[in-house]
């Protein structure tokens, strides 16, 4: 993670903006343990050492 937090990424799919479900932590099991996915404001986070969107944030956004 960086010293500033979480990368934040926008959504294709999803208008995060005001969305009902911000704030919303989901897990997802990876191949080095939990990953833990939040939706944010201005889209979603994941604490996996992903340095692009990852395939757990691109899983969240495809069940909306």
């Amino acid at each position: 993670m960086s010293k500033y937090g979480p990368r934040v990424y926008a959504s294709e799919i999803v208008n995060t903006k005001k969305h009902w479900a911000v704030g919303t932590v989901w897990t997802a099991e990876g191949s080095k343990g939990i990953y833990h996915i939040e939706m944010k404001d201005n889209g979603f986070t994941c604490d996996c050492p992903a340095f692009k969107k990852c395939k757990h944030i691109k899983a969240v956004e495809e069940q909306f």
